[in-house]
C-alpha cells in the first residue's frame, strides 16, 4: 500500500471568504489613504485637485471590480490537508505535497495567513484562513510529532 494512504488526517483547512473580505477592506481603506495622500500632494504641487478625488475613486473601483474578484476566484479552489507525515496543498490543476521533515518554521502573517517555512529557503502561504494562530500551531505540533 502506497505510504501516503496511511498517514492520519489531523486537519484540513479552506479559504473564508469572510476572511477574505476583511483582507479587502483593511487593503482597500490603506490604499485609499495612500493614493489620497499623493493626490493630496499632486494638489499642494501642482493645483491639480482633482488628482485628490479622482485617485482614490479609480484605484477603488480597480480592486473591487478586477484584482479581489480574480484573486478570490484563484484561492477558493485550495484545499489544505494536514496529514501525520506531510502537508497537502489541493489546487485546481494539482496536489503538492510537503513531507512535516521539509518544514523548518510556520508563521502567521496579516492575521489571514500562514508562511509555511520549508529547508532550502522556500516558501508556501496558506491564505485567507480563519485561525491562522491555530494552523501554525497544529502544523508545527505535527512536526514535532514526527520529528523528536
Amino acid at each position: 500500500m502506497d505510504g501516503r494512504m496511511n498517514s492520519d488526517a489531523l486537519a484540513a483547512w479552506t479559504p473564508s471568504l469572510p476572511v477574505f473580505l476583511r483582507r479587502c477592506l483593511i487593503v482597500g481603506v490603506l490604499t485609499l489613504l495612500v493614493v489620497a495622500l499623493a493626490g493630496w500632494g499632486i494638489g499642494t504641487t501642482t493645483g491639480y485637485w482633482q488628482a485628490l478625488y479622482v485617485g482614490p475613486v479609480l484605484a477603488l473601483a480597480y480592486n473591487i471590480g478586477f484584482e479581489d474578484p480574480a484573486r478570490w476566484r484563484a484561492a477558493r479552489q485550495n484545499r489544505w490537508h494536514l496529514r501525520s507525515d506531510a502537508l497537502i496543498h489541493y489546487g485546481p490543476d494539482e496536489e503538492t505535497r510537503i513531507p512535516l521533515a521539509d518544514i523548518t518554521d510556520v508563521r502567521k502573517r496579516l492575521g489571514w495567513s500562514v508562511v509555511v517555512f520549508l529547508k532550502g529557503g522556500m516558501r508556501v502561504r496558506i491564505v485567507y484562513v480563519r485561525k491562522p494562530a491555530e494552523i501554525v500551531s497544529q502544523i508545527l505540533a505535527a512536526r514535532t510529532r514526527l520529528t523528536p
